[in-house]
């Protein structure tokens, strides 16, 4: 892009990798390395529904208010229970009203989760800052979609429209009209981007953006924040700036590409449109747009490498294949296969990875027999990712013996989100808050930071209900050891799970806990919370199946089915957002971000609980599995995950070959 064979090179790329997609693709890149910067693309000035990615925009517009001093970012913004009507992205919908944040922590929410109670809240402080004299009446909300569509078109945003605060896509269907949506184009967010990149480095730059330098650099910060990077996703010598969009049948992405020392590199908006819900193989169409996004990213990078060699656009030789014949599929054993075979020869294919299923097949009056002839591995491996769930069980049960323990304060402060390596509460290196900051303070409840731990991998939360446990007197390895120890099975021990003690401060993941365990027993676990939290619509008696507490349990379930963009074994099941699958899991943050840059040294834990369409629950269509990746699989570990959890979702396990009565599990009092 530097040089006419570059720029024709790279568009040579992309649309290779376009063109075998199932969906329509519009996309623009701009070259900032230059003086004479190439801009390519291919239907770029179509207008398109924006989804979350119109964000970038309503946070600069924001920050042109801080500019003026008409907005300060400390100032405290209440979440209450009205603003959670319609919400399905972010994680605020699921905490407790009254939770206050800064008007930064608001931005960086809309911008890391695409929360959209932290997004009303943004809009509300715009119109209250901006609203002009010449409307005459108090509608905050028309005044702040006002000041939003002005500042686009100061800025050069020709064809994009702002209609509404946030889309209600709980309500859409597929083929939606985009008529009272908010729209824009490729080309207008790659220009916007351009110019934010532009303005990290020259002030007469920010200024055409209303902005500071320093405040085009904060922006950009919050943009690396994203909870799902996908540009960036294959990258390992370019930093991507990202924010996503998210729809029924379109998924978006734009980005700001630059070195490690912020030096711009390119600007990229990618909308994929028309998306089907799944390809001829039952793969869901959104997986290809997410691999499609992450090539384009590795495509930007190997141009730039050129650029620097000074060689023109030349593609590594073990880059990847550029004209696919046709989208890669995770669903790659034969349709003849089914049941427990699927199962097995799928993890067959991946050698290292453990794992083990369970669900109750089979019917008759015993209530189904449950499946523990699949895949039971019992070799132990890192808990790497169930950490939190065998700490979440625990404190779940002990409210039982402790009531309101759940709704013990835990205050999150800022050392907690300065220390934090993972989660959307992280305040990471260069953001210029520090540990005794209390503008980043916030308190919730037990119940509500182990939910965010469950749901998001937060090692912010993780790390401060760690502190307010221990200011309480509660050995959380201690208490999680003795309560795994009560339960036994013939007299024996049912659990061999070690809990060696806690994350280390440093290096902490959101995972609470340390030791190690197998699949077999987090497959054993997972059948408690069925059986014991009434998803197989059976009676549960007060102690709960196989001795689990049901209200502990229902609590449990309820934390694994509020997790925010499901990784792991929940990656590639059908269904986004409002539109899912029923599933119960935990976060697999760690399986995405870590692996994205080969990190993971140990490996990667995931479990699921699913329901399948249109099948009794002691028939086989309550599923559940436990699955552990070594770190030897690198980049790989999501795409694995993912494989596993869409094929026990659409294959379902075959009837067992013995059937017979489970001995039960007894607790040790």
């Amino acid at each position: 892009m530097s040089a006419p064979d570059q720029g024709t090179d790279l568009e040579q790329r992309i649309h290779a990798l376009t063109a075998g997609q199932p969906f329509a693709v519009h996309w623009q890149l701009r070259d900032l390395t230059s003086e004479e910067p190439t801009t390519i693309g291919d239907g770029a000035h179509a207008q398109v529904p924006s989804f979350s990615t119109r964000k970038v925009s309503v946070l600069l517009a924001c920050l042109s208010l801080v500019h003026q001093g008409r907005l300060v970012l400390n100032m405290r913004l209440p979440i209450t229970e009205d603003l959670k009507a319609g919400v399905q992205a972010g994680i605020m919908k699921d905490l407790a009203p009254g939770v206050e944040l800064t008007l930064e922590d608001h931005l960086r929410q809309m911008m890391i989760t695409s929360d959209n109670i932290c997004t009303q809240l943004v809009f509300d402080a715009i119109g209250g800052a901006a609203r002009p004299a010449s409307l005459h009446h108090d509608d905050r909300a028309a005044a702040a979609l006002q000041q939003v569509n002005d500042y686009c078109a100061w800025v050069g945003m020709r064809s994009t429209l702002h209609r509404e605060i946030f889309p209600r896509s709980g309500e859409l269907t597929w083929h939606h009209s985009i008529e009272q949506m908010t729209v824009t184009t490729a080309a207008d967010q790659a220009h916007l981007l351009a110019q934010l990149g532009r303005g990290t480095q020259n002030t007469k730059a920010a200024e055409a953006l209303h902005l500071t330098p320093q405040l085009c650099r904060f922006a950009v910060e919050l943009m690396h924040g994203l909870y799902t990077p996908l540009l960036d996703a294959q990258t390992t010598r370019l930093r991507v700036a990202e924010k996503n969009g998210r729809g029924l049948r379109s998924l978006s992405q734009i980005g700001l590409a630059a070195t490690d020392d912020g030096a711009p590199v390119a600007a990229v908006a990618v909308y994929a449109e028309t998306i089907p819900t799944e390809l001829p193989d039952g793969t869901p169409g959104r997986i290809a747009a997410y691999e499609l996004f992450g090539q384009i990213g590795r495509a930007i990078e190997d141009w730039y490498d050129g650029v620097g060699r000074g060689e023109g656009f030349r593609a590594p030789s073990d880059a990847r294949d550029t004209q696919p014949d046709r989208v890669s599929s995770l669903l790659r054993i034969p349709e003849d296969v089914s049941g427990s075979d699927a199962q097995r020869e799928a993890t067959a294919a991946h050698p290292g990875v453990l794992s083990a299923i369970g669900g109750v097949t089979g019917g008759g009056d015993d209530g189904g027999t449950v499946g523990r002839d699949v895949l039971g591995h019992r070799e132990f491996h890192p808990l790497a990712g169930a950490g939190k769930l065998l700490a979440a069980v625990t404190l779940a049960e002990m409210e039982a013996a402790d009531p309101g323990l759940l709704e013990m304060p835990v205050p999150i402060a800022a050392e907690h989100r300065c220390a934090a390596v993972v989660g959307p509460l992280r305040l990471p290196a260069g953001s210029g808050r520090h540990a005794d900051d209390q503008a980043g303070e916030m308190t919730l409840s037990l119940h509500d930071g182990l939910g965010l731990i469950i749901g998001t991998a937060d090692a912010a939360a993780s790390l401060a209900v760690r502190a307010a446990l221990e200011t309480r007197g509660v050995d959380l390895a201690a208490e999680t050891r003795a309560f795994f120890d009560r339960f036994r099975l013939r007299d024996e021990p049912s659990f061999h799970t070690q809990i060696t003690g806690f994350e280390d401060l440093e290096t902490a993941r959101g995972d609470l806990l340390t030791g190690e365990t197998s699949a077999h027993e987090l497959r054993q676990l997972l059948m408690m919370l069925v059986a014991s939290g009434g998803l197989l619509e059976v009676e549960v008696p007060d102690r709960g199946m196989l001795g689990l507490n049901p209200a502990a349990a229902r609590c449990v379930l309820g934390w694994m089915s509020q997790v925010f963009e499901p990784s792991g074994l929940a990656w590639a099941l059908p269904g986004y957002g409002p539109k899912k699958v029923p599933q119960w899991t935990v976060s697999g943050l760690e399986s995405r971000q870590a692996a994205s840059r080969g990190e993971g040294g140990q490996g990667w834990t995931s479990v699921l609980i699913t329901r399948r369409p249109g099948v009794a629950p002691t028939d086989g269509g309550v599923l559940w599995m436990a699955a552990h990746v070594p770190a030897s699989t690198g980049r790989d570990a999501s795409r694995i995950l993912g494989e596993l959890g869409l094929t026990l979702h659409r294959r379902g396990l075959s009837r067992p070959r013995l059937r017979g009565n489970v001995a039960p599990m007894h607790i040790q009092e």
